[in-house]
């Protein structure tokens, strides 16, 4: 049932990713001029489908337009509307933006200088102490052998919480392997992440979620094939802030669940990477030496086009997505 409070925060999450969606689209003509003039332009590999160099620094659009979006629509609440975002929640959207801001930066150095991937992990994991720090943490698990029961991780909540958010920010990096397939993905994810957060009433979460499905729609309009700018640096960036997201908000459901639910909604990267990473170990080649092994790649040598394969993944990611929301609503739902 939608409460006042419900259909109020839903609206102001629709307004966050209209908003957002906006500026992305507003915004990301100019930074492609940008990049073509400073030279972040991806030059074609082996295993690319591309032929031809395509401007990058997209994550700089997605990223503007997530934060600046954010900082509009929270202000709109907090003085226009008096409804406070207050809470754990908005002290770690702060150190999400702290963090988001590092990653994006380093993300278009990236673009034009190719840090090599040990930088990139640094710099990761930099930003996951950060947003631990504002609060962002994953503390709990339940014992499926010991009847479900609730067992506080300490200090084991760390590395585990720093091997989520750098595994799932990598995850989305691995599978942006096609025009708009990230980004699609991605948005699929953000927007059913903002409606959990509404029917879980988390406001701030509700908006940090629809911020991000937004700047990545806005974006797309450029992004999917042909696309004229890639996500490059990016990647990370919105991988990074939809772990952070779930782990935040936990959705409110029970312990047992708690984690099943983000892992739903991120099952296409999450599984694409663990699949490459087996292939590369089973073949004693290094886990970060590139190679044509990704779903994708899979998907076009079985005659499908780009587009076609785009849509497939989209299908896939919308079904778990799904399976989530319904995990939620019958398992985790408090009215």
């Amino acid at each position: 049932m939608l409460t006042s409070d419900r259909l109020f925060y839903l609206g102001a999450a629709a307004l966050s990713s209209g908003l957002a969606a906006w500026l992305a689209w507003a915004l990301t003509p100019w930074v492609r001029e940008l990049a073509l003039r400073c030279g972040a332009a991806h030059a074609p590999r082996a295993r690319d489908v591309h032929r031809e160099p395509v401007p990058r620094w997209g994550g700089v659009a997605i990223f503007a337009a997530f934060a600046l979006s954010l900082l509009i629509a929270a202000l709109l609440v907090h003085f226009i509307y008096h409804r406070p975002l207050m809470g754990p929640t908005l002290r770690a959207g702060v150190g999400l933006v702290l963090a988001g801001t590092l990653l994006s930066i380093v993300g278009a150095i990236d673009d034009r200088w190719e840090l090599s991937a040990g930088k990139q992990i640094v710099v990761q994991l930099i930003c996951a102490l950060i947003v631990m720090r504002f609060g962002v943490m994953i503390r709990f698990v339940s014992n499926p052998f010991d009847g479900g029961r609730i067992a506080d991780l300490g200090w084991i909540a760390y590395p585990v919480t720093l091997l989520w958010l750098v595994g799932v920010a990598n995850a989305v990096n691995w599978v942006d392997g096609l025009d708009g397939l990230a980004a699609g993905v991605t948005a699929i994810a953000a927007f059913t992440s903002a409606l959990l957060a509404v029917q879980s009433k988390q406001p701030a979460l509700a908006i940090l979620a629809a911020a991000l499905f937004g700047s990545l729609v806005g974006f797309l309009r450029y992004n999917f094939n042909p696309a004229k700018i890639f996500m490059g640096g990016g990647a990370p960036f919105v991988g990074f802030t939809l772990a952070s997201i779930s782990t935040v908000g936990a959705f409110k459901a029970p312990v047992a669940i708690a984690m099943a639910i983000p892992i739903l909604i991120l099952a296409l990267p999450i599984f694409d990477t663990a699949m490459v990473i087996l292939k590369r170990w089973r073949a004693g080649r290094p886990i970060y030496q590139a190679d044509k092994s990704h779903l994708h790649h899979l998907l076009l040598e079985r005659g499908y086009t780009q587009r076609q394969t785009v849509l497939i993944l989209y299908g896939i990611t919308s079904l778990f997505c799904m399976m989530a929301f319904c995990v939620y609503l019958l398992t985790g739902w408090r009215g």
